[in-house]
């Protein structure tokens, strides 16, 4: 009978202790709160930084704070190479367009991507996981037209295209929302972004005026519909790409110039200039040709005239 009663006890110990275990807590680890001064060193350096952005006095963010510590906790735990850290300065986050606070933004090699989800840790955990790699194409005068077939109906899909400086803080402002639209449309839109501070092809060919900027052209079958709202959200823009686009006047998508255009062009510009500077030079080169016209007419004109008449033949003999 004892023997069963130590049975019983050994047993019943056992039991404590797994469901002691498996009730046990992981140790917390919180993220560090650095200043915009680090941060901008962070991102400048191409670093996988998962940020969330707070204010002072938010109610929200302590609440939220918690969660953030959880995806913390097992960044480290699985030795990750995204970094998560706290970032509480208001004029980064009105740099960055984040509409509220607190908000998780992913930077890729300086490029940010806002977080949409809700607020649960294995939700920002799995988003990360699809969003290191940057979503959006970045295109140039060379491989826009052979990419997207923008002129000949678009065999590539369709493009949402954004021209933009990078220099000029209302581009800076979009950068993360756009990578959030190019994860919306991935496997349906193509999302991409012209530098024109780089491409003044496609500046010139798109006419596209930097203080226009952003400026935002879905290109489909041949035509550009450009994005006429002033208010760039991530929703507005998903659907305008998908279907609102079709209330917009669109245009037939002009093919890149041939060389000799931009030759021609050129050339006339120079011309333009060169007039611009010097008053009357189209003039004086017009006298010129015609003075040398009238020159080289009776060189040639009067050489001959005056060997018909004036030559004889030869004498015959006596």
């Amino acid at each position: 009978m004892a023997f069963f009663y130590r049975i019983f006890t050994l047993m019943f110990v056992l039991l404590i202790f797994c469901i002691s275990s498996s009730t046990a807590q992981v140790d917390i680890e919180p993220a560090s709160e650095i200043t915009k001064e680090t941060f901008q060193e962070r991102v400048d350096t191409g670093d996988l930084l998962l940020v969330n952005f707070v204010g002072p006095g938010c109610k929200n963010c302590k609440e939220f704070a918690p969660i953030f510590n959880r995806v913390n906790t097992e960044l480290l735990r699985e030795s990750s190479e995204v970094k998560a850290v706290v970032v509480n300065d208001m004029e980064t986050v009105r740099r960055f367009d984040i509409r509220k606070i607190p908000s998780v933004v992913l930077f890729r090699k300086s490029i940010p991507i806002l977080y949409e989800g809700h607020n649960e840790a294995e939700e920002i955990f799995e988003w990360i996981g699809e969003s290191k790699n940057v979503q959006g194409r970045y295109l140039n005068d060379d491989d826009f037209e052979h990419l997207t077939q923008a002129s000949t109906g678009s065999t590539t899909g369709d493009w949402l295209v954004q021209f933009c400086d990078p220099e000029r803080p209302q581009c800076e402002a979009l950068i993360a929302s756009w990578e959030a639209v190019a994860y919306r449309l991935k496997g349906k839109v193509n999302v991409a972004t012209v530098d024109i501070s780089k491409n003044p092809n496609l500046v010139k060919r798109f006419s596209v005026a930097i203080e226009r900027t952003p400026y935002v052209v879905l290109f489909h079958n041949g035509k550009q519909f450009p994005f006429g709202l002033f208010h760039f959200g991530i929703v507005s823009l998903t659907h305008f790409a998908e279907k609102s686009y079709k209330h917009v006047q669109g245009t037939v998508v002009k093919p890149p110039p041939a060389p000799f255009d931009d030759l021609t062009e050129s050339i006339a510009n120079k011309l333009k200039e060169t007039q611009a500077s010097v008053p009357g030079l189209f003039v004086i080169i017009a006298v010129c040709l015609v003075v040398l016209s009238l020159v080289l007419c009776k060189v040639f004109c009067g050489g001959s005239s005056s060997r018909g008449f004036g030559s004889k033949g030869p004498k015959k003999g006596v």
